[in-house]
C-alpha cells in the first residue's frame, strides 16, 4: 500500500474501517482509534473502540451550509444524555469537516423494523423504545433545541438495544422556549401539518414525528404514505388519522393519536408524555425487571442475562481476554468483576434518569 493510500485510510488518530452511509452532505465511516489500544499487566487485551466518522464536504459549501455543519458539532458536544448518540471529536481536514461519534452496533430503527418481515413487535418493546426517544426529546426541548429531522433512520440501537437519537445535522436552537422556527425542512413522511402549510412551528413538530415513528413501530409501515409529494401533503393536511393497528392496547393507540393531532397545541409535550400514567407504569416495570435481572446475575444464579436498562448509559467496551494458559482464570475473574461493577453503575444512572421526570 502506497503512502497516499495509507494516509487516505487514516485521518489523524483515526483509522477508517468501512463506509456505512452516504448522502448529499458527504459520507459516514466506521473508524477506530488506534491510541486506545492498551495491554494490562494481567494480559487483558482491550479491543479497539469503534466510532462513526461523518465526513462533510465543505469545499463547495456556502456560508449557510458551513454554519449548519459546525452547529451540529456544537450541539453534539453540548448534549450529554444516555439516549443521544455521544459526540467524541471533530476537526477540519483538506476541505472536509469530520465529526466523530459513538458507534451503535445495533444499526438504525428503520432496518430493525424491516428485519421483522411483517411480524409485529411486542407492545412492551415498542413502549420501551418509545420512552427512550421521548426522554431524549425532552432533554433537547428543555434546551430549546428542535431536532427537525426525527425519523427511524436517525434513531440507532446499541448492541444491548439501548436507543440513541442521532443525526442533528439540521437541528435548530431557538432563542427562547416560546420562539417559533419558519424554515421548511425535514423528511416528508415525518413532516408535520404546520411544516406542509408553511406555518411557524416549534417542538410540537418533533412530537408529530415521534407519533409517526411510534405508529411505524406498531404497524411496520408509514403513518402517512403516498406515491408523490403532493398526495402525501394532502393526506397529512386533511387531518384524517391513519388506521390504527388493533393488536395493541387502547392506551398505546390513544397516545399515538394524541401525537398525530393536526393541531400542534393539542399534542402533548415530551414531558407530558413521560408523566402519562400508562408510560409511568411501564417505566416502573422496566426498572423492576432490570433490577431483578441484575440481582440474579450478581448472586451467581444460572440466569446471567446482561441487564438492558431503558435509561442506562451503554456499557463501556468489554475487554477481550487474551488467553494465556497460566493466567486465564485470573483474567476471567477480572472481567466478571468489571461487568458486575458496570451493572451496578447502570442501575444507579437508570434510577436518576427516570424518576426525575415524574
Amino acid at each position: 500500500m502506497s503512502k497516499d493510500e495509507k494516509q487516505e485510510r487514516s485521518i489523524g488518530r483515526y483509522t477508517l474501517v468501512k463506509t456505512i452511509g452516504k448522502g448529499s452532505y458527504g459520507e459516514v465511516w466506521l473508524c477506530k482509534n488506534e491510541e486506545l489500544k492498551q495491554v494490562c499487566v494481567i494480559q487483558v487485551l482491550y479491543k479497539l473502540i469503534q466510532y462513526v466518522m461523518k465526513k462533510i464536504n465543505l469545499k463547495k459549501a456556502g456560508e449557510k451550509e458551513r454554519k449548519a455543519a459546525h452547529l451540529e458539532c456544537t450541539l453534539l458536544a453540548e448534549l450529554k444524555h444516555p439516549n443521544i448518540v455521544p459526540y467524541k471529536d471533530s476537526f477540519d481536514y483538506r476541505g472536509y469537516l469530520y465529526i466523530i461519534m459513538g458507534y451503535c452496533e445495533g444499526g438504525d430503527l428503520y432496518n430493525r423494523l424491516k428485519d421483522q418481515h411483517g411480524v409485529f413487535l411486542d407492545e412492551i418493546q415498542i413502549v420501551e423504545w418509545f420512552v427512550q426517544i421521548a426522554i431524549a426529546l425532552q432533554y433537547m426541548h428543555e434546551r430549546n433545541i428542535l431536532h427537525r429531522d426525527l425519523k427511524t433512520q436517525n434513531i440507532f440501537l446499541t448492541k444491548s438495544k439501548i436507543i440513541k437519537v442521532g443525526d442533528l445535522g439540521i437541528a435548530r436552537v431557538l432563542d427562547d422556549p416560546n420562539a417559533m422556527a419558519t424554515t421548511m425542512i425535514g423528511t416528508p413522511y415525518y413532516m408535520s401539518p404546520e411544516l406542509y402549510s408553511n406555518r411557524p412551528y416549534n417542538h410540537k413538530s418533533d412530537i408529530w414525528a415521534l407519533g409517526c415513528i411510534t405508529y411505524e413501530m406498531a404497524s411496520l409501515k408509514h403513518a402517512f404514505n403516498a406515491q408523490d409529494f403532493n398526495s402525501l401533503s394532502y393526506k397529512i393536511l386533511s387531518g384524517k388519522m391513519p388506521n390504527m393497528p388493533q393488536q395493541y392496547s387502547t392506551e398505546l393507540l390513544d397516545l399515538i393519536k394524541s401525537m398525530l393531532n393536526k393541531k400542534p397545541e393539542k399534542r402533548p409535550s415530551a414531558r407530558r408524555i413521560i408523566s402519562d400514567p400508562f408510560i409511568r407504569k411501564h417505566i416502573l416495570l422496566f426498572l423492576e425487571a432490570t433490577k431483578n435481572r441484575s440481582t440474579r446475575a450478581s448472586s451467581g444464579g444460572k440466569e446471567r442475562t446482561r441487564p438492558q436498562p431503558v435509561f442506562a448509559r451503554p456499557q463501556h467496551q468489554q475487554p477481550e481476554i487474551a488467553i494465556v494458559p497460566q493466567q486465564a482464570d485470573m483474567n476471567e475473574s477480572a472481567a466478571r468483576l468489571r461487568r458486575r461493577e458496570q451493572r451496578q453503575e447502570e442501575l444507579k444512572l437508570m434510577s436518576k434518569s427516570s424518576f426525575r421526570f415524574f
